[in-house]
């Protein structure tokens, strides 16, 4: 009796969690839907300069940290897409703990345009400001490479969530490239106390290297 009592206990665990999982469809479409909304929030810190019989030229030159901060973040948030959409090619199911990680990484992304915001306003201020607006953008750029990190190893955890074709072993392999962004971020945090424009130069070379599959290590399609 107790044998059979552990066994539907077994079989009632298994179910529920079976029960648990759904496709990856609704997900998506809301990780789209956010990441599209957070991109053209980018553009909304680009002011038009309003300068009279003076050189609109020159005013848009002294505007450059806000075109700067904007041509970082769109590549890195378009990046990031790009890369979720290539995890999610992999991803066959998705369990409530899944969708919890996605979410933060949704709140995370949301916060790009305002640190963007705060870099482009900040960038070349005398002083502390600039070094600690830079900090904040590369402490968020962290934030979001860890939890992109949890997310596929929560995946790579529970293979029964992956399509058949994906290689868990070779996955597994290539995950310490594909986490290298988390200790750039985490020295950019310090670079930023050093050289605000420096820092943001680098955080557009970080999006650049993750412009490439570096799950797979090809260029993406």
């Amino acid at each position: 009796m107790g044998k059979n009592l552990r066994m539907a206990t077994s079989g009632s665990v298994a179910g529920s969690e079976e029960r648990s999982r759904s496709d990856t469809v609704r997900l998506e479409a809301l990780s789209d839907g956010v990441i599209a909304v957070a991109i053209t929030l980018l553009v909304l810190d680009l002011a038009v300069p309003h300068v009279g019989e003076a050189s609109l030229w020159q005013a848009l030159v002294t505007q450059w940290p806000s075109f700067a901060a904007y041509v970082t973040s769109f590549l890195v948030i378009g990046i990031l897409w790009m890369n979720h959409h290539s995890l999610f090619r992999q991803i066959r199911y998705v369990t409530r703990g899944l969708m919890l990680i996605n979410l933060v990484f949704l709140m995370l992304v949301v916060a790009i345009p305002f640190a963007t915001s705060l870099a482009a306003d900040y960038l070349v201020e005398p002083g502390p400001n600039a070094k600690v607006a830079m900090a904040i953008y590369s402490a968020l750029g962290l934030a979001i490479g860890v939890v992109m990190v949890l997310l596929w190893r929560y995946v790579l955890a529970r293979p029964e969530l992956l399509e058949p074709y994906v290689d868990v072993d070779a996955a597994r392999g290539v995950l310490p490239r594909f986490s290298l962004g988390v200790v750039v971020y985490a020295v950019l945090i310090g670079v930023s106390f050093v050289n605000a424009v420096l820092a943001l130069a680098v955080n557009f070379l970080v999006a650049l290297y993750y412009a490439f599959d570096q799950l797979t290590g090809k260029a993406s399609d």
